[in-house]
């Protein structure tokens, strides 16, 4: 019974988040994801080299201001339902954040 309860408060939580994020539009949805991303890349810091390591070297990189860099790679899967690239924005040698892109 308590599981079922914790299991509904979750999806209740994950389902308003949902509906906040898409009902605003598109890019406030990645505006979340965004800031979600960045969090995680500050509490998980992933160097380049790591992330090379990791994912392989980057299909192109493209120079952003402020001396930032998109690295992006192809995408993974020949499913039409998955996102089509992945992408890193890098400075100084480290990740900043990364999400997916159709």
């Amino acid at each position: 019974m308590r599981k079922r309860i914790i299991l509904s408060g979750i999806l209740s939580i994950v389902l308003v988040a949902g509906i906040v994020c898409f009902s605003a539009g598109e890019s406030r949805a990645d505006d979340v994801l965004n800031c979600w991303s960045e969090s995680y890349f500050q509490n998980h810091p992933m160097t380049v080299q790591q992330m090379t390591d990791q994912y392989g070297k980057p299909g192109k990189t493209v120079d952003l201001e402020g001396g930032k860099q998109d690295c992006v790679y192809p995408k993974l899967g020949k499913d039409p339902m998955l996102e089509s690239t992945r992408h890193f924005i890098v400075k100084d040698g480290k990740v900043l954040k990364s999400f997916l892109k159709d």
